[in-house]
């Protein structure tokens, strides 16, 4: 028969192993759990931890326990004799470890660990006063019981001492550590010690000694620790590899410990750990991460007290000496630091950014006397230097194929600049005079240096800008012109590697002002654009990044442009007439669709037209992946350009659209008569227009992608010709943002041929809408042209808006109309009445379109889990829409009754959508929580009201029954808060449309105000004559001030009246 430990054991094993019956598993696991909460069931335990060999069942045992204690909180419950005795069993159980035969595997002493700190919590000290005796005792027993006694200490750490423990309690805290400063600290010390004197026996005990001290040396008394023992033995621990890591900890919590600045700098002085570290990295200490920290904790605290003596103390000659100390012994401990900074292992180096920053920005403060700034020249300069080798690419570094490793040193590489752009602003002569060195030595060994060297010379150069001040940088004839002229001079910008070429351009576009104060050089910089060094380069990543920086550099320098800048759109449309054409591939050669023999047709022509969407067809790779090497000019094997790549370089969809935008910016800069401004235009734009007619002739020539029977290859295409046609829309686009007005043109003696160019153009782009309406990038790229036909050709807006607007509005979505509204909005505010013919033929259809739109989201809404609109908290993206949507529809009727255009709403055309109108009014007055809406829409009825009201019987009726009920509606909505700040304006809001009704309807609206309406909220008399009174004879601001008096009171509960 087995005993009740072997069932106890198989039930164990049983609930570990998942591959046994699911319910022999589950009978096991509900007897243990009815032995867990059994009252005498942690009794059992403790006899089954001494008695059984098993791990998993020692575990379970041991997390029985914890759970008694911690989590059940049973332990508190048990007699002072149960208490004793679970007490005693955990000590015996330590006794009985000793010799590696006795060991538990690190799961058990974990657990173990857990139990002893967490009955400690309890009866530490006052019940338990022997606890650390017992567990020091027991240390002679073996290094087992060192082992456990550590994991102990570590668990109290975790547990009790550190805040970031999920059940820190300060009070436990501040409990155990007084009881153990009381009784044993010293004698776990020289535990310690004593344990560190195992190194060469057991160096892996010796390695967790460091550990755990390291953990106590913040809150002991630091005399235990900053002694001679102790250093001595950190310090020869730093050149061993198994102890290196915790020597260095405990010598950074050792310099870390929180004093006063003069007790700190005392501390720092007594432990001569400047000199000593220093001693340490001479005799070829290990320089890793952990050092790096401490050299850098060192050189932190020394920084604080300089700190702290200098600007918080008080000054005085005691206060100036040690703020001289601690200056003296900061720069001291500079080279090590510098020395770990430039470490290979990058993990190394940024071990002392933290400090490196902090160094920096204490240095600023010294700026106004440059005395003590000079002072510092010398590790700054180091600094700078180490920064530079830093900022190497390393070698293999690949472009194209970035992995962890590229990406952690672009990341160092962007702390690095942060610290240098520091630098510089602390010393800008010093800063200035480097970079000028590193870039004059580079340059004038431009054929033989690597190209990791020129591209960081170049870096620092474009990094230079951003720490220095403007002044700087402008001065004429200073050492920043003198750079940028030795850069222009040399043939950097034809270095074979793309990396250099890049930021070559960067800087000629960062550095733009330096052109416009020398704009003879202008040309040069310009040329480098154009040719085999910039769009014509053989490397896809400089073209692409070519046609965004040189569009920046037109924009800045354009009031530096002369005539000639016009050669400039010769050579880019050339440039753009060489790229690639889909037409054959979009079924416009003339073979239609039957030259589209199948489906995979199809597929080839959509693909390869996002692919130019995408990115260009003709890649060179520079990646060397696996051998980590590559040639010099990035891994092309071309340093030089042939002169069939120079017309064979095909540029994405969007870098031409960059290169478009240049040549209408110079077109329409007024640098060349009109005709021949013209004559530009008509040739840059043909290409794109040809195209687009072409489209637009052959859209329809497929039924429309919404119809059942066409096939998936069919939708393709014609999905493929709306991208080719949203494209040629945006041409024109970009095109004409170099151009205002032109509609004075010919009245100038221009010729109107800019005018007649983009008139026939944006007349055929807008035309696209008719086949491709139902694409939502087509409509996007129109409502982009119409706003540019507003600054362009103001005066022939109808001709384009009318035919367009209906095209748009026929398949926008929500947020399209909301752009249609924003369109038309812009109108109104710069033409005002002189819209009036064109707007009234706008409100009906963009009513339509809005309220058919609300109509299909409110029956969205109505079927979600919610039909009603929450005024607050989360909200479904259904009711955002349906907001975004009447927000923009307010807007337009905002702009129209304040930009005299109320009467188009009064046309016969619109009549029908009068009563549409007023009912959104009245529920924007109501509906929150937006109270600004809510006021635009008070302002708006207002209007209406001051123009509309007592002319018409029937609309001085609807003011009365419909629109002044909402003046008060609108205040008593739960949303409505006095707290907040756009109360105020809304209340007042709703005076000033009374006080309106009041002028325009005159006496009925006190009489229907005084004896209907407010008798019908359940106001009493004496408040209805009150307040009908006020509104005739008081002005607005007396009357807003009752009104929030009385919905204080409301909100107080004093509703008597």
């Amino acid at each position: 028969m087995s005993s009740p430990f072997e069932e106890f054991s198989r039930a164990v094993l049983c609930s570990f192993d998942q591959t046994i019956d699911p319910r022999l598993r589950s009978t096991a696991t509900s007897s243990l759990e009815g032995l867990k909460n059994s009252a005498d069931g942690w009794t059992f335990c403790l006899q089954a931890l001494s008695v059984t060999a098993e791990d998993r069942v020692k575990f379970w045992c041991l997390q029985a326990l914890v759970n008694m204690v911690q989590l059940q909180q049973r332990y508190i419950t048990l007699t002072e004799q149960q208490q004793t005795t679970m007490r005693g069993a955990l000590v015996a159980w330590v006794q009985s470890k000793g010799a590696l035969q006795t060991d538990e595997p690190a799961f058990v002493k974990n657990k173990f660990a857990q139990l002893v700190v967490g009955v400690m919590k309890i009866d530490y000290p006052q019940r338990w006063p022997e606890l650390f005796p017992q567990l020091l005792a027991a240390l002679q027993n073996g290094p087992v019981a060192i082992d456990v006694f550590l994991r102990v200490l570590n668990t109290i750490n975790d547990e009790v001492v550190s805040a970031e423990g999920g059940g820190f309690d300060s009070q436990v805290a501040s409990r155990i550590k007084d009881g153990m400063r009381e009784q044993c600290l010293p004698q776990i010390t020289d535990a310690w010690h004593s344990i560190l004197q195992l190194h060469e026996s057991a160096p892996a005990l010796a390695a967790a000694g460091l550990h755990t001290i390291h953990l106590y040396v913040s809150w002991i008394d630091i005399s235990l620790i900053a002694n001679g023992r102790f250093m001595e033995a950190f310090l020869k621990f730093l050149h061993q590899p198994q102890l290196h890591e915790g020597a260095c900890l405990c010598l950074s919590e050792v310099v870390s410990k929180r004093m006063d600045a003069v007790a700190k700098l005392e501390h720092l002085t007594r432990l001569s750990i400047v000199s000593r570290l220093a001693d340490a990295a001479s005799s070829s200490v290990q320089l890793s991460s952990a050092f790096a920290a401490l050299s850098s904790a060192v050189s932190l605290e020394l920084l604080d007290c300089w700190d702290r003596l200098t600007v918080r103390g008080a000054p005085s000659v005691e206060s100036s000496a040690m703020a001289e100390q601690a200056s003296s012994l900061l720069r001291q401990s500079m080279p090590l630091l510098l020395t770990c900074f430039g470490a290979t292992d990058i993990e190394v180096s940024q071990c002392t950014m933290g400090f490196l920053h902090s160094y920096v920005g204490r240095l600023r403060k010294l700026l106004p006397s440059p005395k003590d700034v000079a002072e510092h020249s010398e590790h700054l300069q180091h600094l700078l230097v180490a920064m530079t080798r830093k900022a190497v690419h390393p070698d293999g570094y690949c472009f194209e194929d970035e992995d962890e490793a590229e990406e952690a040193f672009i990341s160092y590489r962007r702390e690095i600049s942060t610290l240098f752009k520091g630098v510089a602003r602390v010393h800008a002569s010093l800063a200035q005079a480097f970079v000028q060195n590193t870039l004059d030595s580079t340059l004038a060994n431009l054929e033989n240096a690597p190209w990791t060297f020129i591209e960081v010379a170049l870096w620092l150069l474009f990094q230079l800008g951003e720490g220095l001040p403007d002044g700087v940088i402008r001065e004429k004839g200073g050492v920043f012109q003198q750079m940028m002229s030795t850069l222009l001079k040399s043939s950097a910008s034809a270095h074979p590697h793309h990396a250099v070429q890049l930021l070559y351009f960067e800087i000629v576009v960062r550095y733009y002002r330096f052109f416009l104060a020398q704009p003879d050089l202008l040309g040069g910089a310009l040329q480098c654009f154009l040719d085999r060094r910039g769009l014509y380069n053989h490397h896809q990543a400089v073209r692409s990044r070519v046609c965004y920086l040189l569009l920046r550099f037109i924009k800045q320098t354009l009031k530096s442009a002369t005539r000639d800048f016009l050669e400039m759109v010769t050579q880019l449309t050339e440039v753009l007439l060489l790229q690639r054409d889909d037409s054959s591939l979009l079924g416009l050669d003339g073979r239609g669709l039957n030259g589209l023999a199948s489906a995979a047709s199809h597929e080839a022509l959509v693909n390869s037209f996002h692919q130019s969407c995408d990115g260009c067809t003709c890649r060179a790779s520079t990646c060397t992946r696996g051998s980590r090497g590559g040639n010099e000019d990035g891994g092309t094997g071309d340093s030089a350009v042939n002169g069939d790549s120079l017309h064979s370089a095909q540029l994405t969809l969007a870098e031409q659209l960059n290169l478009y935008e240049v040549c209408g910016l110079l077109l329409g800069a007024g640098l060349a008569p009109s005709e021949q401004v013209g004559e530009k235009l008509e040739a840059l734009l043909s290409k794109p227009l040809q195209q687009l007619q072409a489209l637009c002739t052959c859209g329809l020539s497929l039924p429309p992608p919404s119809a059942s029977s066409d096939s998936a290859a069919d939708q393709q295409l014609f999905a493929a010709r709306a991208a080719a046609a949203a494209h040629c829309i945006s041409v024109v686009a970009v095109v004409s943002k170099g151009f205002c007005n032109l509609a004075g043109e010919q009245q100038h003696g221009g010729g109107g041929l800019p005018r007649a160019a983009f008139s026939h153009a944006m007349k055929l782009a807008l035309s696209a809408l008719h086949p491709f309406g139902k694409f939502s990038e087509v409509r996007a790229r129109a409502i982009m042209l119409l706003h540019r036909v507003v600054e362009t050709l103001p005066d022939g807006l109808v001709d384009f808006l009318n035919p367009a607007l209906p095209q748009l509005l026929a398949s926008a979505d929500s947020k399209e109309v909301q752009e249609v509204v924003t369109l038309v909005n812009q109108l109104v505010l710069k033409f005002k009445a002189k819209l009036a013919p064109t707007i009234t033929q706008l409100v009906g259809p963009l009513t339509s379109a809005i309220f058919s739109l609300v109509a299909s989201l409110d029956s969205a809404i109505a079927n979600s889990s919610s039909s009603a609109l929450p005024t607050t908290g989360p909200q479904s993206d259904e009711v955002r829409e349906r907001r975004g949507l009447m927000r923009s529809y307010y807007s337009f009727l905002h702009s129209l009754v304040h930009n005299e255009l109320i009467a188009v709403l009064a046309d016969p055309l619109n009549a029908p959508h009068v009563g549409t109108s007023l009912r959104a009014l009245l529920q924007g007055c109501v509906e929150g929580p937006d109270l600004q809406l809510q006021r635009q829409c008070f302002v708006v009825l207002q209007r209406l009201v001051e123009s509309w009201g007592g002319s018409d019987s029937n609309f001085d009726a609807y003011v009365l029954s419909d629109i002044l009920p909402v003046c008060f509606q609108a205040l008593a909505q739960p949303h409505f808060k006095l707290s907040d700040a756009a109360s105020l304006p809304l209340v007042e809001a709703v005076v000033n449309l009374q006080k309106v009704m009041l002028n325009q309807l005159g006496a009925r609206t006190t009489c229907y105000l005084r004896d209907t309406h407010l008798p019908s909220l359940g106001c009493s008399a004496e408040f209805c004559a009150d307040y009908s009174r006020l509104l005739e004879e008081g002005d607005v601001r007396q009357l807003r001030d009752f009104l929030r008096q009385q919905l204080a009171l409301v909100g107080e509960g004093h509703t008597d009246r």
